[in-house]
């Protein structure tokens, strides 16, 4: 017996719902299990007793008429349920609860405010929350899972809803949670049956959302007509004076949502000089609809190309350019190892590192070369977290570690001279030893 969907499937018999499939699935497992008559008594008696509480408040409240086909099921139920369930029938008024998900993993969470979610915790309704860092999975009794992905700003609003204001969600919704909505600040998609991810921001002036179907089918109600998506298919939302639009690429390039990966959680290794230090570049590259990559990404503890428009994990050097950088770790230190994950540009495998030279400094005037290196590219078609390369050198006292890049990928399929091509990177890793 699962808890979650019988809870599910008897809250859709108080609100009325129910459908000829999920009527008699209420059925089969009321017949087969006395710990599910058990729990169906149980919320059925705590049901009744609401509802007479309500009723003997002035308000006027309107009785709603039991289906028949709701009394033919009932007659068909075992005996100790059909007591029970006639004796609530005249309660389906009764006001729906909010929303029963729950958490059932978490890697490396952070939340933000007071709240303090963990594994089994079920979430509150109408409360926006924040998942400051870390990978969280969520699980609604349909059966419907959502695995998100800090920095996420969320809420949870319906029974089988989510509303994500910001952020990276992956939903799977099989058989039995059909027409799963999440509502963004471009608009809503409703899950048919399916696997897909969203990743919510902006360019700063309008919401940017970018969307990926994995498997099945995906319905855009934003748009005029309501499209559908299907696997393979990858858009972005774009609000336009004339209405919303949905287009396959983002300035110029393709769309891509990668699949949330645990291992993208926050890097919180406090052997790590690097994480959260600030870092300099002398350029870095910029386009519209928060195409964005700002050195800062560079130690901000997020890998493997995560991230949504106006806030991806990743630096990106000028297109053309290879570009560099320099991390202030901000007092002198005891410097013997640099750690670098490459980039792919989410997949689009039009740029990275190929080639760098690695100097330290303590004073961001006089820098000496400590180690130089290659790193290989990064494979668009890999399903895992992109891996690090470690490079020791004699440890040296050092506040300053620049990265000169030397040699950076192109797209294998463009001319050499396309203008959609640099030096970038995803992380810097910087230890004593």
């Amino acid at each position: 017996m699962n808890p979650d969907r019988l809870d599910h499937l008897i809250q859709c018999l108080f609100d009325g719902t129910l459908d000829d499939a999920t009527r008699a699935e209420l059925n089969e497992l009321l017949l087969a299990s006395k710990d599910a008559r058990d729990r169906y008594r149980r919320s059925t008696s705590i049901h009744s007793s609401l509802t007479r509480r309500a009723a003997a408040q002035p308000e006027t409240l309107k009785v709603v008429a039991m289906p028949s086909a709701r009394r033919t099921w009932v007659r068909n139920l075992s005996a100790a349920a059909a007591v029970a369930l006639l004796g609530t029938a005249t309660a389906l008024y009764f006001h729906k609860p909010g929303p029963r998900a729950r958490i059932v993993s978490a890697y490396d969470v952070q939340w933000g405010g007071s709240i303090s979610l963990a594994a089994n915790d079920r979430l509150p309704a109408s409360t926006p929350l924040e998942l400051v860092r870390g990978v969280a999975e969520l699980s609604y009794p349909s059966g419907a899972h959502v695995t998100l992905e800090g920095p996420c700003r969320f809420q949870l609003d319906k029974s089988e809803a989510l509303t994500v204001l910001h952020g990276r969600a992956s939903v799977h919704a099989p058989e039995g949670a059909q027409g799963f909505r999440v509502d963004t600040p471009g608009g809503r998609f409703v899950d048919l049956g399916t696997r897909f991810g969203l990743a919510v921001g902006s360019d700063g002036t309008q919401p940017v959302i970018l969307t990926e179907v994995y498997e099945g089918e995906v319905q855009v109600d934003a748009v005029a007509g309501k499209p559908r998506l299907y696997r393979g298919d990858a858009r972005v939302l774009l609000q336009d004076p004339a209405g919303p639009r949905l287009l396959s690429s983002l300035d110029t390039d393709p769309v891509t949502v990668p699949k949330i990966l645990p291992a993208s959680a926050s890097v919180s290794d406090r052997r790590n000089l690097a994480l959260g230090k600030p870092v300099m570049s002398p350029g870095y590259c910029i386009r519209p609809h928060g195409s964005v990559f700002p050195p800062e990404n560079l130690t901000d503890g997020r890998t493997d190309d995560t991230g949504v428009p106006g806030d991806w994990s990743f630096w990106l050097a000028p297109n053309g350019e290879n570009g560099e950088f320099t991390v202030d770790l901000e007092s002198v230190q005891t410097v013997g190892r640099i750690s670098l994950q490459n980039t792919g540009n989410r997949r689009i495998n039009d740029r990275g590192t190929a080639a760098f030279i690695a100097l330290v400094s303590e004073d961001n005037v006089h820098f000496t070369a400590a180690t130089q290196g290659s790193l290989p590219r990064i494979d668009p078609t890999a399903s895992g977290p992109f891996p690090f390369h470690d490079f020791s050198f004699t440890p040296v006292q050092a506040r300053y570690v620049k990265v000169v890049v030397t040699d950076h990928y192109r797209h294998p399929k463009r001319p050499a001279d396309h203008e959609n091509q640099g030096g970038g990177l995803n992380e810097i890793r910087i230890f004593s030893e």
